[in-house]
């Protein structure tokens, strides 16, 4: 069964529903919490924050946080310091869609290092993006794509895949549009599109 969009949202705010719990849960953020700190020295005027999360378990030397800018769509921004104290540096940014729906953290890739996975949509495509962190510390995309609708599961051996439906547009006049499923794997060096199983 396809997923609309509008259960892909309806999703999303329940995801968003269960982190204000969460918050709630732990209590408000206080002034002299480092992460509250910092936006207040990263966020630019106008923007106007989605959502903020710290990278690492230690001291939140690296953080992204989801913007609406003030003129344009949503961004994903990557910010790190050098050392505590130090001003935060915006060291990625990207904008995949018209609307931000989650931001998760998971090693997709078995490298032992946790991997940012981020959910947008744009127009009837949910879109997905995955970005990890080399040997030298850049962020890069691994994997960038979209479809009609996006699962991800995971192998026999316990590795994410990711599954896409999209329209192939191979239907005759007047038929139903017709759909096909890519899988995209790790190979190693980034997610490959592969045979199904």
């Amino acid at each position: 069964m396809r997923r609309s969009p509008r259960r892909f949202v309806e999703a999303a705010k329940a995801t968003t529903a269960v982190w204000l719990l969460a918050l709630a849960a732990c209590g408000p953020p206080t002034a002299d919490d480092p992460v509250v700190r910092a936006l207040r020295t990263i966020l630019r005027p106008g923007d106007r924050l989605f959502a903020a999360r710290v990278l690492d378990a230690g001291d939140g030397a690296r953080l992204a946080v989801v913007v609406q800018p003030a003129s344009g769509k949503p961004e994903l921004r990557i910010y790190e310091r050098r050392e505590a104290g130090a001003p935060y540096v915006a060291v990625h940014t990207s904008q995949q869609g018209d609307r931000f729906h989650n931001l998760a953290l998971e090693d997709l890739n078995g490298d032992g290092q946790e991997e940012i996975l981020a959910t947008w949509t744009g127009g009837q495509l949910e879109i997905l993006e995955v970005l990890g962190r080399g040997p030298d510390g850049v962020w890069t995309t691994l994997f960038q794509n979209a479809g009609q609708r996006i699962e991800k599961r995971y192998s026999p051996s316990g590795s994410a895949e990711f599954w896409l439906t999209s329209r192939t547009f191979e239907e005759g006049s007047g038929q139903a549009p017709t759909y096909g499923v890519a899988v995209y794997r790790w190979d190693g060096k980034g997610f490959s599109e592969a045979p199904r199983r």
